[in-house]
């Protein structure tokens, strides 16, 4: 039987199927076991090239960024 992908049981990500799929596959592409890795690596990826060739999104992710994370 070929491996599968392992989901959170509780599903809370609430991530649909392709997605952690398309996260598996982002995890081994980069040689990292975890899903999570995947998400974030692909992610970043393409915020830094949207980055780049979007002047709108760089002004929003730059006054996203100086907004910070509130851990409240």
């Amino acid at each position: 039987m070929p491996a599968t992908v392992k989901v959170p049981k509780n599903r809370q990500s609430r991530l649909s199927d392709n997605v952690w799929l398309a996260a598996e596959a982002m995890a081994r592409f980069i040689g990292s076991k975890s899903p999570r890795e995947g998400i974030e690596t692909g992610f970043m990826n393409y915020v830094l090239d949207l980055n780049q060739k979007d002047s709108r999104f760089a002004e929003i992710w730059e006054k996203v960024q100086n907004e910070g994370i509130d851990d409240d």
